[in-house]
């Protein structure tokens, strides 16, 4: 055992003592103070499950495979993503046991126990993100595995699979909905499987030296490649599909089948050649090109994506400033609606805008929203008052059914324009008898007689929980029940959901804050989540987000609930109807001299108010903040295009766009005729504006843009309209 092994014994047995995690941090290297933070997580966690002898069974084949290693301590295997780390184990481990089990957990990470095989046990949250690598070159492993992903065996049956499981030649895996996983392969290539997805390993030799061969063949689905480079010209990375077969040395692409059979093939950096009935296109980073079933590849075309608002829908859609169309393959995730913050991906065609490829919710246009914590006091058909103000429900209207009067809840919504409060969500957020409300949506893992495994997580089930008939593992399901003291997540009802219902809200206590994880369920974060000051470890908080496409939670709001959940806040953004007094989208408030108001408000202008009820039912204003539109970004998006002719301060593109060179864009790398580049840049009132040209490869000829083709007809596609004038970009 070498010094830092000395180190760690020495803080975990501090940490044990009782000594603050930042205390027992203090001088560690970066590696091991990631352990100690691990640990400290296991210290605090709750239990996910009562059964004790999994935890026994577990330990007994950890020790078994840590009695093969050769434990010989090095930092250099220590390495850990940032992605996602999701520790649970079976019990709550306290005093001498987990000071001996968190030593052995520590001890197994810094000996680089790379063949770790955890037990097939579903209903446990799966530790995510750790660095695995294959055990051989005929072997892949797998990581990062979301919601449900089943292995199937040689004699046909498909199987529940695990973190650190290892596949083969000749085995299938698939992906259920809201489900991902991660293949790792030997020499460090990558095959990610998205929701809905079927590969199979044909040929595995992922060789670090020599002729690397790795053959698949997707049936179904998404899959993102990640292939290692090598220098060795006989290897070989093929992705095989129902249409056509896709070939790279050492790339980054992305592969599509649907049911139909229709496949494409996008390339993020280098290129893959794609061959179908003996016609093969080589296409480059920033391209796609399309295969019908029992058809050639298409001309590759070039791609746009970004993020930016949604400013028009209908026959032809903009974003971020630019106009698109939809075609019947456009693919909408979470019901983007005007003014709202989205991601899109397009292909860029000749015969008109771009066609919109995908278009996913990020966050909705916070205009005329509100949000506010209150007290039930009258529960209507039509209309509720809480906190005194009332608010109006319909069948849209996502109420949890255990609500009552003199409930605490959390109602968000939209303000009409003759100011009523129109509720979407009404949620119960004070702790009861048997402890803290939580609701997500996921697909089920696993179904038995008292315990559930649902998007990875062990829910119990009792004679009073309201199951709907006819649920089956795949099956997408909403979870409402309640976090208990020992931390079992009891669940109250379990009932089929929609796919686009992606909501999630957990009300506990914060296990970590990095990675983010309450009551035992992680998720992340980005600069658009919406983060309470002064939230700690142990503090009680109600987050609510949205779940991805991948399995993945997302946090939108991570709100810190003091004890008695008081005062009762509120939040909303409209339009100031008049000053003296407030009125704001047709809500009136009051302010006082503590009130801070940022930016010069003026009638008429857009605003985010943020305040408290107090208990007379009055509404008081602790913040007016201004929302500047005219100097708000629109959005920002990058698009792949060819060269079509190169000046010493201008160049042409493929479209006949003039660019011109210098103020202010930078540009890395050299520019010539042919050249295919990345060109990014943000919309605002004015204009685009290129901030980078970054060139990624460089054709022989100019490639011709042409339609690829479209599997059915033109779903709500149209012409472009007259504002179509996105023909020059620079």
């Amino acid at each position: 055992m070498n010094s830092l092994d000395n180190l760690l014994e020495e803080r975990l047995a501090r940490l044990e003592g009782g000594e603050p995690l930042e205390v027992c941090l203090a001088d560690l290297p970066e590696d091991e103070a990631l352990l100690l933070k691990k640990a400290a997580m296991l210290r605090t966690m709750a239990s996910t499950t009562s059964v004790s002898n999994k935890f026994a069974e577990q330990r007994r084949e950890l020790l078994q495979l840590a009695s093969q290693k050769n434990r010989t301590p090095s930092v250099a295997s220590t390495v850990v993503s940032k992605t996602r780390t999701r520790w649970v184990f079976p019990v709550a481990l306290a005093g001498g046991a987990f000071a001996v089990f968190t030593c052995f957990i520590v001890f197994s990470l810094l000996a680089g126990l790379t063949g770790l095989r955890w037990l097939n046990q579903p209903y446990l949250n799966q530790p995510q993100g750790i660095a695995l690598e294959a055990p051989d070159p005929q072997s892949a492993v797998l990581e990062d595995a979301r919601g449900l992903v089943e292995v199937q065996d040689s004699n046909g049956a498909w199987n529940v699979t695990r973190i650190g499981q290892t596949v083969q030649a000749g085995q299938r895996i698939r992906t259920g909905r809201l489900s991902s996983v991660t293949l790792g392969f030997y020499d460090g290539s990558k095959t990610s499987l998205g929701p809905s997805s079927e590969l199979s390993l044909d040929e595995v030799d992922a060789q670090k030296s020599g002729a690397r061969v790795v053959v698949l063949t997707q049936w179904l689905g998404e899959s993102k490649h990640d292939v290692a480079q090598s220098s060795d010209p006989a290897s070989r990375y093929e992705v095989h599909t129902p249409s056509g077969v896709g070939t790279a040395k050492g790339t980054s692409f992305r592969v599509f089948v649907t049911v139909a059979l229709l496949v494409r093939f996008d390339v993020d950096e280098g290129a893959v050649s794609v061959t179908s009935l003996d016609t093969t296109v080589l296409v480059v980073a920033g391209q796609s090109t399309v295969i019908t079933s029992g058809g050639i590849p298409s001309q590759p075309v070039f791609r746009i994506k970004g993020e930016g608002t949604l400013e028009k829908t209908g026959s032809t859609w903009r974003i971020a400033g630019r106009t698109f169309r939809t075609d019947s393959d456009t693919v909408f995730i979470g019901n983007p609606q005007v003014g709202d913050l989205v991601a899109f991906e397009a292909l860029i065609v000749t015969d008109g805008s771009p066609i919109l490829d995908r278009v996913e919710l990020l966050v909705q246009s916070p205009e005329d929203r509100f949000a506010f914590t209150g007290t039930v006091d009258v529960i209507g058909d039509a209309e509720w008052t809480i906190g005194g103000r009332t608010v109006q429900v319909d069948e849209m209207t996502e109420i949890d059914e255990e609500i009552q009067v003199g409930n605490i809840v959390k109602v968000k919504g939209n303000i009409l324009e003759d100011g009523k409060l129109q509720a979407t969500h009404i949620d119960l957020i004070e702790e009861d008898e048997e402890g803290l409300p939580f609701q997500f949506v996921g697909v089920v893992d696993e179904i038995a007689e008292t315990e559930w495994a649902i998007s990875g997580i062990s829910v119990e089930v009792n004679e009073d929980t309201n199951i709907e008939t006819g649920i089956a593992v795949g099956d997408i399901v909403r979870v409402r029940g309640r976090i208990l003291r020992d931390g079992t997540w009891l669940a109250r009802s379990i009932q089929l959901a929609e796919e686009d219902e992606r909501r999630f809200v957990i009300t506990g206590t914060v296990d970590s804050r990095d990675p983010w994880m309450v009551s035992g369920v992680e998720f992340d974060t980005d600069e658009r989540t919406e983060i309470d000051d002064g939230i700690e470890l142990g503090s009680r908080v109600r987050v609510e987000g949205r779940i991805l496409n991948d399995g993945q939670w997302m946090a939108e709001e991570i709100e810190l609930l003091e004890e008695d959940i008081e005062p009762r806040r509120f939040s909303f953004t409209g339009v100031v109807n008049s000053i003296d007094p407030w009125n704001v989208g047709g809500v009136d408030f009051t302010i006082d001299e503590h009130t801070v108001i940022v930016g010069q408000v003026l009638v008429g202008d857009l605003v985010h108010v943020k305040g408290v009820i107090l208990p007379d039912g009055t509404w008081l204003a602790e913040k007016i903040k201004l929302i500047d539109i005219d100097n708000d970004d629109l959005g920002c998006f990058s698009f792949s295009t060819a060269v079509r002719e190169a000046h010493v301060n201008q160049i042409v593109l493929l479209d006949w766009s003039v660019v011109q060179l210098g103020q202010g864009i930078e540009v890395e790398g050299e520019i010539n005729i042919a050249t295919v580049i990345i060109v990014s840049g943000c919309t605002q009132s004015n204009g685009f504006s290129i901030t980078h040209i970054i060139v990624i490869y460089q054709l022989e000829s100019l490639p011709v843009i042409i339609k690829p083709p479209s599997n059915g007809g033109g779903g709500d596609g149209g012409d472009s309209d007259d504002d179509d004038d996105d023909g020059g970009d620079g």
